[in-house]
């Protein structure tokens, strides 16, 4: 009966030694099946810095230079002409014309009084010293050969020294503007500055403008 007790052990012993060496040996089995964890030392991950893209230079573009924009000259203005002046009722009815004077054998004055190119009769002419002064002598004119007039100053020659005005009058009032004779010595027919015989024509205004 012992025997069998220590027998009884004896199995539980032996089947406790190979459960354990049944366990060890399916632990070497299962060993390299299994994945191996491999502890990596954590490194620091450098990453480098982005390679800075260098900035272009920027060139400042030279405008160019702005040249003023060719204007012609200033054109000068030019003198403004006056406007013609403005017609204006002449001073008397009719105008002294041709007035001249020439060498002959005596100081008179003489002359014809015009309207237009026709002669005219009947105007009273008057000789003067002076200019609007006392009447010298008078004569209508037509007396001789249409409208003419002539009054002698000296009948005697020269009358060297005396001046006459000559003019039209009508109603007493004059009528048109005066001619003047100046009278000299110089007897020479030749000389242009002789005075003897003068000449003082009439013409009507309105047909002279």
């Amino acid at each position: 009966m012992r025997l069998n007790s220590r027998f009884r052990w004896l199995l539980i012993g032996a089947f406790a030694a190979i459960t354990a060496l049944a366990c060890r040996t399916s632990d070497v089995i299962l060993a390299p099946a299994q994945p191996t964890t491999t502890r990596v030392a954590a490194r620091a991950t450098f990453t480098p810095a982005p390679t800075a893209t260098p900035t272009p230079t920027v060139t400042p573009t030279r405008r160019p230079t702005l040249r003023p924009t060719a204007r012609p000259p200033t054109a000068i203005p030019q003198p403004i002409a006056p406007p013609p002046p403005a017609a204006t009722a002449p001073p008397y009815k009719y105008k002294a014309v041709n007035v001249s004077c020439v060498h002959s054998g005596q100081s008179f004055i003489q002359g014809t009084v015009y309207e237009g190119n026709s002669p005219v009769d009947g105007r009273m002419v008057i000789m003067s010293a002076d200019l609007d002064g006392a009447v010298a002598e008078r004569q209508e004119s037509g007396t001789a050969d249409p409208g003419k007039y002539s009054m002698i100053v000296s009948a005697f020659g020269g009358a060297p020294g005396q001046t006459r005005y000559i003019w039209i009058s009508e109603g007493g009032r004059r009528v048109s503007d005066a001619g003047r004779i100046s009278f000299n010595p110089i007897k020479n027919p030749d000389d242009p500055k002789a005075c003897w015989r003068g000449i003082v024509d009439f013409q009507l205004w309105t047909l002279t403008r």
